[in-house]
């Protein structure tokens, strides 16, 4: 595989390039900073503009003296045809691609006799078409420079939990893709890896516990920057080595 090298001085990444989706919040935030501090050139996609807008200033906050990585916030909705293909346009139009993360997604929970089906079909177009698309549209730009694809997943991805049927669904089937792309594309020296976190510190999962009536100790939970961690420690293996899945879960049992 066609791998930058070692980087400049301890960074990592320096010289790579990578779009990280889901960037608002989160696991994709973290993944995102994580991934500056690492010296990689990221593009760091979500809907949130405010809260992408603060993300150059955090990175620069982070980062260690001499650090060549650099965060450009785009605000787009990957759902929208129209608006993910200007987004794909602006990022072929640049030297390079060679490493996509998707982080973004939604998410809803509701037991089989209830879920509305106007739910499902949303959690298809942001879960599956819009990751599912903007793979297909970036593949190209991956298979030219021995490229690195993340999906992170969720542990539903795994194994469907009571009243998570329309969600798993989504995390499945987008198993089934990152697994099926990765016997497609490694021939083309583009690696491919998929990654299920049990639940972690977010935004979202706060408000999960909100609705389930249970005290939110984020301490017991994993921490995106966890996440983030072995992202990057995916990205950074020796060209002649794939890391194909990763199962991540709180050590302490609290759920």
């Amino acid at each position: 595989m066609s791998r930058t090298g070692p980087g400049i001085g301890s960074f990592r990444l320096a010289g790579r390039v990578a779009v990280v989706t889901g960037a608002s919040s989160g696991i994709g935030r973290a993944v995102a900073l994580r991934l500056v501090t690492e010296g990689a050139q990221v593009t760091a996609v979500g809907r949130d503009k405010t809260r992408l807008d603060a993300l150059p200033t955090a990175a620069a906050d982070i980062a260690p003296a001499g650090c060549p990585g650099r965060l450009l916030p785009a605000q787009v909705d990957l759902t929208d045809d129209d608006a993910r293909a200007a987004l794909v346009a602006g990022l072929l139009a640049g030297p390079r691609v060679d490493v996509l993360v998707h982080s973004a997604g939604g998410y809803s929970n509701s037991p089989h006799a209830e879920a509305e089906l106007a739910d499902l079909d949303w959690l298809y177009a942001a879960n599956v078409r819009a990751p599912y698309a903007l793979t297909q549209e970036l593949l190209p730009a991956l298979r030219a420079g021995g490229g690195d694809v993340i999906v992170i997943n969720s542990s539903q991805g795994l194994r469907a939990g009571a009243g998570l049927g329309q969600f798993a669904a989504t995390q499945q089937a987008m198993k089934a893709i990152t697994d099926s792309l990765r016997q497609e594309i490694n021939a083309d020296e583009v690696r491919v890896c998929g990654i299920h976190p049990g639940r972690t510190a977010t935004p979202r999962q706060e408000a999960l516990f909100a609705q389930e009536g249970r005290r939110y100790q984020p301490d017991l939970l994993l921490a995106a920057e966890d996440v983030a961690r072995v992202v990057a420690g995916v990205l950074t293996m020796p060209a002649n080595a794939e890391i194909t899945e990763v199962h991540l879960r709180p050590a302490k049992k609290s759920y």
